[in-house]
Formats: C-alpha cells, structure tokens, sequence
C-alpha cells in the first residue's frame, strides 16, 4: 500500500512538472501577443498607478497607451535598454517595479515574456472587447458535415494535437439537453422515444420540443434573475425585512419574454425604458421595468443609482463602470466623466406613488373589496400627507432666519444622502438649507428683496455696522423719496426699486454683523407669513353670509394688495421657492412621530398589496422628468464636493465623438438603443458568452461580467465574433442561439477524462471534453420534485417560502428571495446573491453540501414519496421495481450489477430493520452523484 502511494505521488509530481513545462514552452516557442500576454501582466502589476486613471498615475507614465510608453518606458527591440524592463528586474528596492511594499513581483516566465514583447517591437493592441465585431471567415474543415462553430474549436484542437472526445449515446444526450433547457430531468417515456427516432433530425426535434416548453422560461429565466440581483425584500434592514408587493412581476415577465423568444435588443429595451416605448399604461411589458427597480433599495439615493448603474455595465455590457464612481477607471477607458453620465441617465427617473395594473383587473368581489380597502387607506394616507406637508411648510416659513444664519455663518453645503434623519419641529433639515443656498446662488443681485442681502454679504466684517448703514441709505436714495409713491392699496401701484421694509428693518436693527442681519430678513418673513394668513382668514370672512362687502381697493386691503408685501411674499410662495416645496419632498422632513405615522399609513397599504386575494398584479416602474435636474461629477464620490456639469449620455469608449446626449424625458431610452445598437461591439458578445457559459459551464470569456482588461481573454476570439455576428443575422433570437450551440459536436462529446489532452490543455480550455456540471440549487430541488412525483407546474404569481413545511412542491424560480435572510439550501448550495449582479455562481464542494443529501428532510421526505408512487409500488417484481427507479431517477436502465446489489440490500433490510428499505434505496439514488451531476 505504502508503494502505491508513492508511485501515485511521484506520477502526480510528474505530471504537474510536464504541464509547467509544457505551458512554458509554449510560451516562448511562439510570437507574443499583447492581448493574450502582456495585457493581463500590466493590469496586475502596473496599471493601477500608470494607466487610465490620470488622478492617480504616477511619474506623468501611462503604459496602457502605445505613443504614451514608447516615449519614455519602452524602447523597440531593445528591452535592456527599455525603463520598463530595467525596472522589472532591477533589485535595487527603490528602483524595482512594481514596487517592493505592494508585495507583487512579476515571475521569471513573466519577465520572459515582457523581454521577448520588446525584443519583437512591443506591438500594442487595441483591448479586444472595444474593436467592432467583424465575422471571420470559417477555418477549413475535413469534414464537411460539421457545423461552423465546430470548425472554431477543431481547428485550435488541431493546432496543439489534440481531438474532441467521443460523442455521448442518446440517452446521455437527452438528459442534458433536457436540463440545460428546462432545468429538468426527461421522462423514461422520452428518452425512450428518442433512442428508437432513427431520423437525422431526431435531435432537432428534441431540441425543438424543449424550446416550446413553458418551462423553458422559467429554467433560463431563472439565470437571467441572477443578474437581475432579482429579490422580493429591500434589503438593508437591521431587524426584519420589508418586502417588495410586486416583485414577483418582473420574474414572470422575464419568463414569459423567454418562452416568446422576443428579441434580445427588444428584452433590453423593455427592461430598460418600456415606459418610453408607447405602451398601453397596463401593458405586461411595463413590468420589465423591475430590472431597474427590483434591486437593494439603499437609504442613500447615491448607492440606489450606483447599483442601477452597475446592473446595466456588467450585466448587459461586461463593464465594471461603478469603479469609476470615485475616480477614472484604474484600467479601462471609463473616466469618471461617463459615471456621472449614466448617473445623470438614471438618476432623473423617479418610482411613480402610484404603480400600474398589468392588463385589465378582473370584476370579482375580491378584487371589489381590495379596491375599496385601498381607497380608504390611500385617502387617510394622502389627507395626512396634504395636511402635514402644508403644516410643515408653514412652519419653514417662520423659519427663514434660522437658515440665512446658517448662510451667513458659511456653513457648507450639506449631503442629502441622509434623507432618513428624525427631526424635531425646532431642527434644521439641512434639505432647506441647500434649497436656500441654491435659491439664493440664482436670484438675480437686483432682486428686491435680497439685492441688499447679495451686497452686504460681501462687506468687511470690520465696521460692518457702518458700512451696512452707509450701503443702505445709498438703496434708499435710489426708492425715492416715499411721500410720492402711490397709495399701496390700488391695484395699480409698483413697488420702488428696493423693498422699504427690507431697508426700513435693517436701518432699525442697525446690525453689526451679517448674522444679525440674517435676524432681521427672519423676523420680517416670519411677520410677512403671520400677516398673509392673517389676510386669507379675514379676506376669506368677507365672503360669510350677512358680511358687508370690502371694495377690493379700499385701504383695508393694504396688506394684501400691497407690491411691497407681494416682493417679500414671492419668496415665500412661489413655485420652485425653498419653502414651496411639493408634498413628497415635504413628506421626507417631517417631524419623526408624523413621518412614522405617515409611513405605517403607506405601509398598510402596501401590506394590503401583498396580502388582498383581491390584489391585481402592478409593474414596478419609473417615470423620467422631462425638465431634469442639472448633474456634475462628484470628486472622490462625494455629492457635495461637485465637479464639471455632465449631460446624460453614453460611454465614450463606445460612441462616436461628439456624439448627442439623450434626449430629455427620453434618457433611458437613449441608454438602451445605444446598448443594443449594432455597432457596440460588447452588447453581443457578452450575451453569446452568457449563453455559451451555462451549456458549457464556462464561457469562451471566462469572467462573463468583465470583458475589460482585468477580464480574462476569449479562448476561441473569432467563434465568439462568429456567434456574435450570426446572432444578429438571426434577429436576436437567443432560441436560435441555443440551437445552433446544441447542434454541434463539441456539445454533443462526452465529458471523459484524456491525461495527454489534461497536459497540453490542462483547464480544458479547448474543450476536448464536456465539462461536467453540478445542478444549481433550483434544478437539483425541482429534479427531486419531479422524479418524486410531486412537482407542481403552476406558473407565476406570488412567490412562495423555499423553506415551508410542509413543502410547497413548485419550482424554485417562484420561491420567495430574501436578501436579508438567505434561505440554507441557497447558502450551502451556491446561490445567486441578491444583493448584486451575478453573471456566474460560485462553484463550491464543501461537507454542508454531502450533509445535506444524507441528512435532510427535503430529500429524505422525496425519497418517500418517490418509493410511494403508485406505478413504482404496484410492479410485480422487485428486479423491475428497481429498473423503474432508476429510469425515473437517472433517465437509464441499471446494470446487472447495479440490480443485483440493489435487490440484495433490499433483500437484507427487510430482515434486519423496521423501516423501508425501498425509501431507502430511493434516498440513495437521489443522495448519489449521478442524479445532481450532468455529464
């Protein structure tokens, strides 16, 4: 036994020493290529300080451009003579690059290779993923009965030796065309039916059926949920969790748009801006939406975007744009400028208060009983609301002078980001406080009312009182002399040039600093808003029952018709005034005791969404503002220290130069057809990967979610333009796509293992065999249900607890999605996480999974069931009760063998224990490798 071991680590050992030595031969035989080679080695170990990032790069050096770092890094066909290679392998700690305290040092075959790029001229590249998709031309073939995409991948084969392994039997091939396309395992009924079709077309068809199944959209929709980051709660929350009412519209939207096969430019658009398309304001594709609004709903706003933001880069584009919130991009060509632009795209769009019904809600007594519970509770809330809202903005109006002291002291701009604060009726909410900054930034110096306030502010503070004095009289000059201003009361009268109770009151405090003069515009609002309201109730008085009329002139009238009072009330009342404010921003600054009220009066009515049988299905939509906010760029990601203005727009590395920016009212419109134009060279290529990944296990690009350059190299670059391009040519069709990959030879091989294949290939990126997957968490749990007996079809709606005893037998892509509380099976089986765009799963063998399948009531609880099937308990032999269950279970007859120990552990059990051993027997099958693993 001890020599064993030895000789099996000694041919370890050597096997590992050919595949080092294999790969360095390789690398040094043949040209080096910059994409391929020194790419990935300047984005490890040098462009983080010399590369697209101009606020961080260091020494002036930017190596990831060609004319930049042949100035003064690299000189052609000389790599001793060359900065850039000196540094590498200085050993000098000061001179060495990367630098020693970054603990990272390029290797000796690294080194090589650099050395040997400079010794050929240190041809550049451009970065693959940026250059247009051209479709090349097909590598010869010897075969002529192969499909195109085989010819991308035999040639390469071919190239190093190697072959593709044998095709699998028809079995084999059923059982993984049938979880690939619907998550499922195929019934013996059509296995059967398809090992007896001697047609050419027989896998076609099988293909074919699989795509019309409505379970196809919830196997593929439920890939595409994890990039979504689709969840039914908020995420975030301390204590508990708060759920979304309609989340679960996106998910069947999303199912159903699969199942259609519509269009993936169409899919993007919809998600993106279906409420831009014209649509019916009930149509389903408004739920589409929910890919946007269904993520992490963050307190602060900035993070909210941010995630949208990031969802839209590396879900649909493989870009990690959210890097540059804070800065230019360490490695790609993003500045911080397209952030912020993308930012200014999505932040102008807002949730409505209201979400739409999909389709026509139906006449039945539910629905009439939830509809009127939702008007009561809508009403209560919104009058609480309307009340509050004008309570709190008069309270802002008595309220003036304590944010012009803010003002005047300089206080800075204060970060919104904290919209979740408490307040007391007495604190300021640094909201207003912005609103009178920016209000008073853009009223004009001659404004009557604050021209004076714009002049003294600019005052020395040394003899300020004098000076303030000086400057008013100098104002009270320009009015006039007052006896000879028209009586104020006549409708006809205009006000002089500055307003007199502004200079009357500050000539009456005499202030000494800028900050008393804030008091006295305080006091003079507060007395200007009591006097109005004063106004409206008396004014309203003389139209009660037996009141004697008022002429609208007569001298009683002065307050209100006066344009003195009307220069100072204007700041007050009118529209876009910092007081005058709508009830949605005012509902944000309410007192804490109100603002709670408010929201369990909100949240009543979103339980009564979640929990009403009467309750219609809504989409989770926005609504853009057509007049948008003006946006900058945030130095540092910091929202109040703003940079340059931006406009809503698309990435610059992808557009054309002095391209348009969207059109207002229409911005995620403009995002999305500039997204799924042709011309982008990503859009394609990462959905085609996408596609590829998930009948592969890996994608030709091995990080789905990164094309940039810290992403990975294509293996097969011109078979991924080739599908790129013929994806196009087939109308985006992704059923299409599915087909053309399933009908290939490199699809159909077994997934052997080959040692002489292992050491010239040894990460099978050739794909000389299929890669053998594990089942994700839901088809492995549904694959249970099924071969149990016990699964449910019900398609949509509500979702369900994963975890509820007992089990609710639907399929896992209706189960309800915590963000908060990730469900065990999720957790010890690698789920998506919810809290963020998930291109590819983890892949994890850890000791929670084989417990799992031993110890769990779940399986246990299916093997019951599966051993109870009636077709299962009413066979006549034991031999044929076992060839049913492994038909049912493995989608094959057993062996001799297997039924032989079978039947004698059967046999054995039913003398020694009181429990059946056929449930036994049927855990062990489910519990066995062959069932969660396809080959």
């Amino acid at each position: 036994m001890l020599n064993q071991r030895r000789l099996s680590f000694t041919v370890l050992i050597s096997s590992l020493t050919l595949v080092l030595f294999f790969q360095t031969c390789i690398c040094f035989a043949t040209e080096v290529r910059f994409n391929e080679h020194i790419r990935p080695i300047l984005a490890e170990y040098c462009l983080h300080c010399h590369g697209p990032d101009a606020g961080d790069r260091q020494a002036d050096l930017r190596l990831d451009r060609e004319s930049a770092a042949k100035e003064s890094a690299i000189v052609p066909e000389k790599p001793h003579e060359s900065e850039l290679f000196q540094r590498i392998i200085s050993k000098d700690p000061d001179l060495r690059m990367p630098p020693t305290e970054t603990g990272k040092s390029l290797s000796a075959a690294q080194i090589k290779l650099v050395e040997q790029w400079i010794q050929e001229g240190a041809p550049f590249q451009d970065h693959w993923a940026f250059e247009p998709i051209k479709k090349p031309k097909l590598p010869q073939a010897d075969n002529r009965t192969i499909t195109d995409i085989d010819r991308f991948i035999l040639v390469r084969l071919k190239a190093q030796g190697l072959e593709l392994s044998p095709p699998i039997n028809r079995r084999q091939l059923i059982r993984r065309a049938t979880f690939d396309l619907i998550g499922l395992p195929p019934t013996w009924d059509e296995v059967t039916a398809f090992v007896n079709d001697k047609s050419p077309q027989a896998f076609e068809k099988v293909i074919d059926r699989l795509l019309d199944s409505p379970q196809y959209g919830e196997r593929w929709g439920r890939h595409w949920l994890d990039i979504a980051r689709y969840a039914d709660t908020y995420g975030g929350s301390a204590i508990g969790f708060k759920k979304f009412p309609f989340s679960y519209t996106y998910r069947d939207y999303v199912i159903r748009a699969l199942n259609a096969d519509i269009p993936y430019n169409r899919f993007v658009t919809e998600q993106l801006a279906a409420d831009q398309l014209g649509l019916k304001e009930n149509d389903p594709a408004l739920a589409a939406l929910g890919f946007l609004t269904v993520g992490m709903q963050f307190r602060n706003p900035h993070d909210t975007i941010d995630d949208q933001i990031d969802v839209v880069t590396r879900g649909l584009l493989g870009l990690t744009v959210a890097c540059a919130r804070c800065h230019d991009h360490k490695y790609d060509s993003i500045p911080t400028d397209d952030y912020y632009s993308l930012y200014a795209t999505l932040g102008s769009s807002r949730l409505p208060q209201r979400q739409p019904i999909i389709g026509q809600a139906p006449d039945t007594k539910a629905y009439r009983g939830y509809q009127a519970a939702l008007s009561q509770r809508q009403e209560q809330h919104d009058d609480m609301v309307r009340e509050q809202s004008t309570i709190m903005r008069g309270r802002l109006r008595m309220q003036v002078g304590l944010y012009l002291r803010e003002l005047a002291k300089q206080t800075p701009e204060q970060d919104l980001s904290a919209v979740f604060l408490s307040y007391r009726t007495d604190d300021l909410r640094p909201l207003v406080l912005n609103r009178w900054r920016n209000y008073l930034e853009k009223l004009a110096e001659n404004d009557p009312v604050f021209g004076p306030w714009h002049r003294l502010s600019r005052l020395d503070s040394k003899n300020f009182r004098d000076q303030c004095l000086a400057l008013i009289e100098s104002l009270s000059k320009e009015n006039g002399d007052p006896a000879k201003q028209p009586a104020m009361q006549k409708l006809t009268a205009n006000a002089p040039r500055w307003n007199p109770r502004v200079l009357d009151s500050v000539t009456r405090q005499k202030p000494e600093s800028l900050l008393e003069v804030a008091d006295v515009y305080g006091k003079l609002f507060a007395e200007v808003h009591q006097q109005w309201l004063k106004v409206l109730t008396g004014t309203s008085l003389e139209a009660s029952t037996g009141a004697k009329v008022v002429p609208d002139e007569d001298p009683r009238h002065l307050t209100a018709n006066s344009p003195v009072n009307r220069q100072l009330r204007k700041h007050l009342y009118a529209p876009n005034t910092p007081t005058a404010m709508t009830d949605e921003i005012a509902m944000t600054l309410l007192n804490r005791p109100i603002r709670d009220n408010v929201r369990g009066r909100k949240g009543a009515i979103d339980n009564l969404h979640l929990t009403s049988p009467g309750s219609p299905p809504r989409a989770m939509t926005l609504r853009e503002k057509k007049l948008t906010d003006e946006f900058y760029v945030f130095r540092r990601g910091n929202p109040i220290d703003r940079g340059n203005p931006v406009q809503a727009r698309f990435l610059s590395a992808l557009s054309a130069p002095n391209s348009n920016p969207f059109l207002p009212g229409k911005q995620r419109l403009g995002l999305a057809q500039s997204i799924v134009d042709p011309a982008n060279p990503l859009t394609r290529r990462v959905i085609v990967n996408w596609v590829w990944q998930h009948h592969f296990g890996r994608g030709l690009v091995r990080t789905p979610d990164d094309f940039g350059t810290r992403g990975q190299q294509p293996t097969h670059p011109q078979l991924l333009d080739y599908l790129a391009t013929k994806f196009l040519e087939e109308g985006w069709s992704i059923k299409k796509l599915h087909r053309q990959i399933m009908l290939t030879a490199v699809y159909q091989q077994a997934a052997i293992e080959n040692s002489e294949a292992r050491i010239k290939d040894p990460e099978n990126k050739l794909l000389w065999r299929m890669p053998r997957r594990r089942l994700e968490m839901e088809a492995m749990r549904d694959s249970m249900l099924l071969v149990s007996g016990e699964l449910d079809t019900q398609r949509g709606g509500r979702p369900f607890n994963l975890l509820s005893k007992p089990v609710v037998p639907r399929r896992s892509v209706y189960a309800f999605v915590n963000r908060d509380i990730v469900s065990s099976m999720a957790s010890t089986f690698d789920g998506a996480n919810p809290n963020a765009c998930t291109a590819k799963r983890p892949e994890t063998n850890v000791p929670q999974q084989t417990l799992f399948a031993l110890n769990s009531s779940f399986i246990q609880d299916r093997a019951v069931a599966l051993a109870s099937l009636k077709e299962i308990v009413s066979t006549k032999t034991d031999e044929k009760r076992v060839r049913l269950l492994y038909q049912r279970t493995y989608s094959r007859s057993p062996e001799p063998q297997e039924v032989e120990l079978a039947l004698n552990y059967i046999r054995s059990q039913k003398e020694k224990s009181k429990t059946n051993p056929w449930q036994r027997l049927a855990h062990v099958l489910l519990a066995a490798n062959e069932f969660v693993f396809v080959d």
